[in-house]
């Protein structure tokens, strides 16, 4: 569940069943009330009347490796429902209490809350964590225990993190599970790459997991998740099957259509752009002959600039991200973005026969330049909604070089959307 501010029923439900153990009153709960019910902007307990404490804390990443901004935090009444275990369409609802706001870029917040017991949820995306607090009397402020306001790496009593599915990249591949390792949702080892076998995530086409066919073969299979990864990759050791080869399968297009449409997420990188552009409709056009498979890696390496990856000097676009990476000492400008084979040609609107309710122009995360026409801006992440799903493609390998034991930036701007992209869909725009 992720706020957008328009109030359901439930919360007056549940509010008016807990007034008097949590100590706070409503004037009214119709007509002109002590509480603003249109909730367009965070509702911080201030409107609440009778005796408040202010309760505050930071929000972090899974493993507290960095804040994180925008996350939902609300001190609720009783247990919230589970997130779905896979694919479905996030809804924008309010939460159950009076008592919510979002963390700042810092991930900092701060709300005033009335005594009593609560259910402290702290959310973004589908990475949760809730836990018993008590509110005390006295005004406070009142830090709260970070280890509260931490989100998860694991599933657990009162933790829920996304179902994640990845689909393994050659040697040379970006590798997207070592950044998932980077937030301890796995372990690292002294390559700074992911142990196999300890990751909080499942993993296709290496040994001795399921090739990428037993994944993208069965519908069921993918509904599993909430998300599925196609980091950057071609055909080649230590791969089980070749990474595009199943997407000449009319099944497979399908399959990926449907999962999208059931609200599952997909975050593409690189030279995996058929993942989208051999199934959906021309959103984003990549360089190269769309209807071809592979052409957009057959163009890239046709240029000696760019056939062995290109850096591109690249900016945030958007105010949150620009905001949460200046917070946590990034900066929002001159960031290298790595490894970049392929580059975006043009985003498109959706064309005249595209199903009802696909997107409009997709929204660009990062810009950067481009080494074939120092004059030429490109976009070099991007997402868009499809059905009730999202697409998320980036150009540049999200790893980098890959081998480094800190997040670099361009690995910075994964956290934010790999949480981003699991906000309910009228979050995007």
């Amino acid at each position: 569940m992720q706020t957008r501010f328009a109030l359901v029923g439930l919360v007056l439900a549940l509010a008016a069943c807990d007034a008097q153990n949590t100590g706070f009153s409503w004037d009214a709960i119709s007509g002109d009330s002590a509480v603003d019910w249109s909730w367009d902007v965070p509702h911080d307990g201030s409107d609440v009347t009778g005796p408040t404490t202010v309760m505050r804390g930071t929000v972090y990443s899974p493993g507290h490796i960095v804040p994180i901004s925008g996350a939902l935090v609300y001190f609720g009444f009783s247990e919230p429902p589970a997130i779905p275990s896979g694919a479905y369409p996030e809804t924008c609802e309010d939460p159950p209490s009076p008592f919510f706001t979002l963390s700042a870029p810092n991930g900092a917040f701060e709300l005033m809350v009335s005594p009593g017991t609560y259910k402290l949820v702290v959310q973004k995306g589908q990475f949760r964590r809730v836990r018993d607090i008590t509110v005390p009397e006295g005004g406070g402020p009142v830090d709260i225990d970070t280890e509260l306001t931490t989100l998860p790496n694991r599933n657990g009593t009162g933790d829920t993190i996304p179902s994640m599915a990845l689909v393994f990249a050659m040697g040379g591949g970006d590798h997207i599970e070592d950044v998932l390792a980077k937030l301890t949702m796995g372990s690292l080892g002294s390559d700074n790459a992911l142990v196999l076998g300890t990751e909080q995530f499942d993993i296709y086409n290496i040994s001795p997991y399921q090739a990428n066919t037993a994944l993208l073969g069965n519908l069921s299979t993918m509904l599993e998740y909430h998300i599925i990864f196609f980091p950057c990759t071609i055909d080649g050791s230590p791969q089980l099957n070749d990474p595009t080869g199943p997407l000449s399968d009319a099944t497979v297009k399908a399959n990926i259509r449907a999962f999208l449409d059931a609200g599952g997420k997909v975050y593409a990188t690189d030279m995996m752009y058929d993942v989208f552009e051999q199934v959906l409709p021309i959103y984003v056009d990549i360089c190269g002959d769309d209807a071809t498979m592979n052409d957009g890696d057959e163009t890239a390496w046709s240029y000696t600039e760019t056939a062995y990856g290109w850096t591109s000097s690249g900016w945030s676009s958007d105010s949150d991200l620009s905001a949460w990476l200046d917070a946590i000492g990034v900066g929002a400008a001159d960031i290298d973005f790595m490894d970049n084979f392929v580059w975006i040609e043009g985003l498109y609107a959706a064309p005249p026969d595209a199903p009802p309710g696909d997107p409009v122009t997709p929204k660009v995360w990062v810009y950067g330049d481009f080494v074939l026409d120092a004059g030429r801006t490109l976009p070099l992440t991007v997402t868009f909604p499809v059905g009730a799903g999202k697409v998320l493609f980036s150009t540049y390998h999200t790893v980098g070089d890959g081998g480094y034991a800190e997040i670099l930036p361009q690995e910075y701007v994964l956290v934010y959307l790999i949480m981003e992209i699991g906000v309910c869909q009228s979050g995007l725009y």
